[in-house]
């Protein structure tokens, strides 16, 4: 193997955790209303990455949450705005990035939901 071939399977050995996406459903119950259900975007591999807590001016405050940044295999399925739910922890995809270099990847940045 050479090229394109070794710098992809260096990429998939950097994918170590498992992210869960869900979103919002759009369905209405019988009133019209919005339901509180989600409905399953997919599972990825991923790699995280903590950012911190944000802005300087917050980041010592008690109300400052977590942020991650996951590097994916290049999709188009997430959108700003959808749930992420990894070890436990339970998130809102704040940014989708993609990057067309070398080898295609997504990078998603999201902050932890309040308990």
């Amino acid at each position: 193997m050479s090229g394109p071939e070794i710098g992809s399977l260096e990429f998939s050995g950097l994918l170590r955790e498992l992210i869960h996406i869900e979103r919002q459903s759009s369905q209405r119950d019988t009133a019209g209303s919005a339901t509180d259900q989600s409905e399953p975007v997919g599972d990825f591999r991923a790699a995280a990455e903590p950012l911190g807590t944000g802005d300087a001016s917050v980041a010592g405050s008690r109300s400052a949450l977590p942020r991650w940044r996951f590097t994916l295999r290049q999709t188009n399925a997430v959108r700003p705005g959808d749930t992420l739910i990894w070890a436990g922890r339970e998130m809102v995809v704040q940014s989708v990035a993609a990057d067309h270099r070398f080898i295609p990847r997504t990078y998603l940045q999201a902050e932890e939901k309040r308990a």
